[in-house]
C-alpha cells in the first residue's frame, strides 16, 4: 500500500483543509487532481465527504476579496501611537497586582512564621536581666511580682506544670511577693513556690521576702509569711518574718539574724541605706549595681561608717554623699572611680 496514501486515512475535514498539497490541488485547478487524489478516494471512499467540505472551505476564502482600510498609513501609524499608553497602563496595572499578590503571600507568610514563633515561645525557659543601675519590676504567670535590682536575672520555665511547684531561679537581687494560691487545708505540691539561688532553694507558699546573691554571700530577708531554707549538707530552715538568713557559700557557713526591714528594702524604693555601712559596703554596691571598678587609694578608708539613706537617681547621688561626708577627693575615669585623701 502506497504510504503516502495511508496518511490520509484518518483525515477529516480541517485535515485536508489544513493540508498544504491539498490546499495547492484546489487552487490551481479548482478541481481535485485526478492521478492523487482520486486514487485516495478509490481507497477510502469514507474520505470523500470530507475532502468535498474542505475543498469547499478553501474555494470560498478564494473567492472572498481583500478588504482594504479606509485609513492611510499615518493615520494608523496613529492609532497605534494612541494605543501604546493605553497598553502600558494595562500592563502596570497588571504588575501592580502581581507584585501586590507577591506582598500578600508574603507578609501573610510572615504573620504565620511569627505566631508560630510566637507559640514555641510559650514553652522553654524566660529569662529577665537588668543593666548596671536599671532596676526592673516584672509579673510572673501566676500574677506574683519580682522586684530585681541592677544587674541581676530571673528565669523560670514557662508552661509552670498544675502538678508541680512553681520555680524560678535567681542572680542578684530581687524582691518577692508571691501569689498565695493554696485553698485552705489543702496544701498541695503545685501551691508551692520555689527560688533557686546559689547552692540553696527557697520553699515558700504565700510571702514577702527579698533574695541578695552578691560576691559568694546569699542573704534572705523575710518580711511576711514563711521561707523554708534548704541546701547542701542536709541544711533546712525555717526563716520568720523579720529575720535575715545570711549564707557563706565558700564556707558552707550559715546563721540567722534580726533583719532591718527598712534597710533591706530600700533599693525598691529608689534608695540605699548606708546605716551602720562602711566605705567598702558602697564600694560592692558601685561595682555590682552600677558596673564600676572603684579604686580607694587610702585602705584606711575602707572601714569608715555611715549612717542614714541616700535618695538614688543615679550614681552621681552616692559619689556625692562619699565626698562630702568623707572629705576625700572622687575622681570618674570611664568606668572606673578613684577615690583618695585629699
Amino acid at each position: 500500500m502506497n504510504s503516502r496514501l495511508s496518511k490520509y486515512k484518518d483525515y477529516k475535514a480541517a485535515d485536508f483543509f489544513a493540508d498544504e498539497d491539498f490546499v495547492t490541488s484546489t487552487h490551481l485547478d479548482g478541481t481535485f487532481q485526478r492521478d492523487f487524489w482520486s486514487e485516495l478516494v478509490d481507497q477510502y471512499p469514507n474520505l470523500l465527504a470530507e475532502m468535498e467540505t474542505a475543498r469547499m472551505w478553501v474555494l470560498l476564502i478564494k473567492g472572498q476579496q481583500q478588504v482594504q482600510s479606509s485609513l492611510s498609513t499615518n493615520q494608523r501609524w496613529e492609532n497605534i501611537q494612541t494605543q501604546i499608553p493605553r497598553y502600558e497602563k494595562k500592563q502596570q496595572q497588571r504588575l501592580f497586582i502581581h507584585r501586590t499578590l507577591r506582598w500578600s503571600a508574603s507578609a501573610a507568610a510572615l504573620l504565620l512564621l511569627g505566631m508560630l514563633i510566637y507559640e514555641i515561645n510559650q514553652f522553654g525557659t524566660k529569662e529577665t536581666n537588668t543593666a548596671f543601675g536599671e532596676r526592673r519590676e516584672l509579673a510572673l504567670p501566676d500574677s506574683s511580682i519580682i522586684k530585681l535590682n541592677s544587674n541581676s536575672s530571673l528565669s523560670y520555665v514557662r508552661n509552670w506544670k498544675t502538678d508541680k511547684p512553681r520555680e524560678v531561679w535567681l542572680e542578684g537581687e530581687g524582691m518577692f511577693e508571691v501569689k498565695h494560691t493554696a485553698v485552705k487545708n489543702r496544701l498541695r505540691e503545685n501551691d508551692l513556690f520555689v527560688v533557686h539561688v546559689g547552692d540553696l532553694s527557697l520553699t515558700v507558699l504565700g510571702t514577702k521576702f527579698n533574695v541578695k546573691d552578691r560576691r559568694g554571700r546569699i542573704e534572705v530577708s523575710l518580711f511576711e509569711g514563711s521561707v523554708r531554707i534548704q541546701g547542701e549538707n542536709g541544711l533546712n530552715r525555717i526563716l520568720a518574718p523579720g529575720e535575715t538568713f545570711i549564707y557563706d557559700e565558700s564556707a558552707k557557713a550559715d546563721q540567722t539574724v534580726k533583719s532591718d526591714t527598712d534597710k533591706a528594702m530600700a533599693w525598691t524604693h529608689g534608695e540605699l541605706s548606708i546605716e551602720h555601712s562602711n566605705l567598702a559596703n558602697i564600694v560592692s554596691v558601685l561595682e555590682d549595681n552600677y558596673g564600676y571598678q572603684v579604686v580607694v587609694q587610702d585602705s584606711a578608708l575602707l572601714n569608715k561608717r555611715f549612717t542614714g539613706v541616700i535618695p538614688v537617681k543615679g550614681i552621681d547621688d552616692i559619689l556625692f554623699v562619699i565626698k562630702h561626708t568623707m572629705n576625700v577627693a572622687i575622681e570618674v575615669k570611664n568606668k572606673q572611680i578613684i577615690i583618695k585623701p585629699n
